[in-house]
């Protein structure tokens, strides 16, 4: 056994090191200074608008202050590597709430003349408090003190490529030194066990079982805390989010229990969505309507209809009728039968990603339409009906359903997307295997904070779209 831990685990590398400076901690005097910054920011518009600062309103502001920064330590925000806009929900509704409880006081004692300043400084709070994070980590990051290497114990298949397990990005930080297989050390004696993993722990150590070797898995974790031995676990849960669950607090010899959540069992922000979706979608069709006139006219020159309806599975499996801008020859589905029967290549293409690169079917006007992403303009129609959302699942075929596997019953949980998960994470260089697994992943950990970030990064697709 030793000579296989040799033969796989070579020295470290020597790592830059910003001493004894803990990056993820430095995050509490960024927050401090952040809320230190709207508070001069609370004084500096009381004297532009010319008003006097309430007696106490200050100390109740850092109070309130102090107590945010406590919360976030019980989130877990100055001990863990959660990439800081992974915590931006939590804070923007923390500072909702400090700011309703400062407002209810002063309603209290009966004046709301400076309600004003108030709003503005916790307006802030968030806003400084994300700022500086990322400033931090970001000078965490050029000086070599935000990575942090762990050594990977994994199955035999995955340690040939670590990076599966975990990747190297700014977000976490943890960087994939080096990987063991865990199967080899499932013989081993507890105290055998002990001394080969001894020489491991002077790095964090990263478990990362699947289902066969989950049982070594936990007997290294109960090791290593024997050990005081700091280490990443991650179980073989399968794709569950840590959005997806809260942990019980059991006593601790019951171990660790973990109650799952229905991520769609949330009726008020259910509403809220669908709110969202009439009022964006009513909108957008008035604002953009001189532009689908010109649309619809460019592609009617060719003699052909300006719009299509395709049947697409639709919430609950019911099918729909999907509205899209024509972008093909009206001929276009015997057309894609011939060329997938005359050219093998293209047709393992269709089977993998249902697309085909330089598809001869597109008209050169649904080129521009399709490089602009504007073809599915006419599904916020499908919006303002009910039948989609402005986020979620992209809208499939008929005929993909069975593609889909058991992602299926996830998809079927809630109405399709004119944009999704799939379309701001490479849609152009997944599979259908992979888009069917981002869907599940959205479903399974829906929230409205998480359909903002996706209609956030899907402007940038738009404006940095390939086309394809």
């Amino acid at each position: 056994m030793s000579s296989r831990i040799d033969a796989h685990a070579p020295p470290y590398a020597p790592a830059r090191s910003t001493g004894s400076i803990n990056p993820v901690q430095v995050f509490v005097l960024s927050d401090m200074s952040a809320i230190s910054l709207s508070g001069i920011a609370l004084q500096a518009l009381h004297a532009l608008t010319g008003g006097v600062s309430e007696q106490g309103e200050l100390a109740i502001f850092f109070l309130a202050g102090v107590l945010l920064i406590g919360w976030f330590n019980a989130q877990g925000h100055y001990r863990s590597r959660e990439p800081v806009m992974g915590a931006a929900g939590t804070i923007f509704k923390a500072s909702a709430l400090a700011l309703l409880a400062q407002i209810a006081g002063m309603s209290a004692y009966g004046d709301l003349s400076g309600a004003l300043p108030v709003l503005a400084a916790w307006v802030c709070v968030p806003v400084l408090v994300l700022g500086l994070r990322l400033g931090v980590r970001a000078l965490f990051t050029l000086s070599g003190g935000w990575l942090q290497p762990v050594t990977v114990l994994a199955p035999q298949d995955l340690t040939l490529t670590p990076d599966s397990v975990i990747r190297s990005e700014a977000g976490h930080g943890l960087h994939a030194e080096r990987s063991l297989a865990l199967e080899p050390f499932a013989q081993l004696s507890d105290a055998a066990l002990l001394e080969q993993i001894a020489p491991l722990t002077q790095r964090p150590v990263f478990l990362a079982p699947d289902a066969a070797t989950q049982g070594i898995a936990a007997r290294m974790a109960r090791l290593l805390s024997a050990q005081g031995a700091s280490y990443y676990y991650r179980p073989a849960l399968g794709a569950v989010s840590g959005e997806s669950f809260d942990l019980v607090r059991f006593p601790p010899e019951d171990g660790v229990i973990l109650s799952m959540i229905n991520a769609q069992d949330r009726p008020f922000a259910q509403a809220l969505k669908r709110g969202f979706d009439v009022i964006a979608s009513a909108g957008a069709l008035v604002f953009l309507s001189p532009v689908l006139i010109l649309i619809m006219l460019a592609i009617r020159k060719d003699g052909g209809p300006m719009m299509f309806s395709q049947q697409r599975v639709g919430a609950d499996g019911q099918p729909f009728g999907c509205l899209k801008f024509r972008t093909m020859v009206v001929n276009a589905e015997a057309r894609l039968a011939e060329i997938l029967e005359s050219d093998p290549e293209r047709e393992a293409q269709w089977r993998a990603y249902q697309k085909l690169d330089d598809d001869p079917r597109i008209t050169p006007v649904g080129r521009l339409l399709r490089m602009a992403s504007l073809d599915e303009l006419p599904q916020l129609i499908n919006v303002l009906k009910g039948d989609m959302s402005l986020v979620g699942p992209r809208p499939m075929t008929l005929d993909q359903q069975e593609c889909y596997g058991q992602a299926m019953l996830d998809y079927q949980r809630v109405r399709p997307g004119l944009t999704g998960l799939w379309q701001v994470n490479g849609r152009n260089d997944t599979t259908f295997e992979e888009r069917a697994r981002l869907d599940s992943h959205y479903v399974q950990n829906w929230s409205l904070w998480r359909d903002v970030v996706i209609l956030i990064r899907t402007v940038r697709e738009v404006l940095f779209s390939s086309g394809r």
